[in-house]
């Protein structure tokens, strides 16, 4: 078991079930198998990963929530379509997926190796809410999601802001993991004539405290 990883379960004040747990678990020794040979992800080893990445994932839990709520009660859809953009690793997707078992998510990702990790993953952990796409994200059909979220996929600019909003639906919901302000009002100038209104939103991950961590929320 991860130490660090059920600590910083609860200080993020997350509720997990064994079994939940017990995935993220498994994800976590998937991925020190897989890095052996492909490095897929920076960690020397679980502790590292589990905070690092799976906790970092996490901690956007209780505004993910929100925003599925909103969604939620505006479309009466109670099975929303979540998306993984430029998924990697899988990272947010896989922990939000594990965090969020009533929701469906995508795992959007056009590196091949990357996609037969998470097809290993996904089947492994019996994620029975998980799809992996594998293809670039400009091949995604128009207003595809809800609700995209992304961790390490591109800086905000034109380009890939229109890129976002084409696969998603009216109403949805861009939430992209950041980390310095200063860095994020750079990007957000960059699409102002795009983007109106957005919002910014401190996040902390446990041991990482002292990095600076920020969730942008934009609606469509």
């Amino acid at each position: 078991m991860t130490e660090k990883l059920i600590k910083g379960l609860k200080k993020l004040e997350l509720n997990f079930s064994e079994e939940q747990i017990s995935k993220l678990e498994g994800y976590i020794a998937e991925i020190l198998e897989f890095n052996k040979t492909y490095n897929l992800m920076k960690a020397d080893n679980a502790d590292e990963l589990a905070v690092s990445h799976i906790l970092d994932s996490l901690v956007a839990v209780p505004h993910l929530k929100e925003l599925i709520s909103e969604i939620t009660i505006r479309t009466g859809k109670q099975i929303l379509e979540l998306a993984d953009i430029g998924s990697g690793g899988g990272c947010p997707g896989i922990p939000l997926s594990i965090a969020f078992p009533d929701q469906h998510f995508t795992l959007v990702e056009r590196m091949e190796k990357r996609c037969v990790f998470l097809e290993t993953v996904v089947s492994k952990l019996e994620l029975k809410n998980v799809t992996v796409e594998c293809r670039a994200a400009d091949t995604v059909p128009a207003e595809s999601f809800d609700l995209e979220v992304f961790r390490a996929f591109h800086p905000f600019d034109k380009k890939i802001i229109k890129l976002l909003f084409n696969m998603l639906k009216k109403g949805g919901y861009l939430a992209a993991y950041k980390a310095r302000e200063e860095k994020i009002l750079a990007e957000m100038a960059e699409i102002k004539s795009t983007v109106k209104d957005y919002k910014k939103i401190k996040m902390s991950v446990p041991f990482l405290e002292d990095h600076e961590r920020n969730l942008v929320v934009i609606k469509k």
